[in-house]
């Protein structure tokens, strides 16, 4: 295999200089067998340039996309590291509200990059009743919130 430059294409340009040598009657004619060949040098120079730019976007769009997913896996990394933290020393509801629901919702954030309605609801509600949960005065005859009728008790 050899590494061979092609050759290069004449300018339009260099074509009408070329032409130029000749009686008028054919540089009349190159003129207009050069129009297209301008044309499409031009449509090419600017789908090239789209192209370029097009680039440019969709790798600044990657950038961000993975800086989010990196920021949301550290925010979620030490949440949960303090939750760990929290409940050691003794503080179970602070614990619950780090390593709860709202990790769920900040990753949904980071990773799906939007949060709808019903999710945040879902996520408030979740929330409240995992805070309802560890502040119960006894974590041993509490219940599990949405358990249905048999009302089945954390042991």
């Amino acid at each position: 295999m050899s590494d061979a430059i092609p050759p290069r294409q004449p300018t339009g340009l260099e074509i009408a200089l070329q032409w130029a040598q000749l009686p008028p009657e054919h540089l009349e004619i190159a003129l207009k067998a050069l129009d297209p060949e301008l044309a499409r040098q031009y449509e090419l120079q600017l789908l090239r340039e789209k192209l370029a730019s097009q680039e440019v976007r969709d790798r600044r769009t990657h950038s961000l996309y993975l800086g989010g997913l990196i920021a949301g896996f550290v925010v979620v990394l030490a949440m949960l590291a303090g939750a760990v933290i929290v409940g050691v020393n003794g503080l179970p509801w602070l614990s619950a509200m780090l390593a709860g629901p709202s990790v769920l919702s900040l990753a949904g954030l980071f990773v799906l990059r939007r949060v709808d309605s019903n999710s945040a609801r879902e996520l408030t509600r979740a929330n409240r009743d995992a805070l309802n949960l560890a502040q119960s005065p006894s974590a041993s005859g509490a219940t599990v919130p949405g358990a249905g009728a048999a009302g089945s008790n954390i042991v």
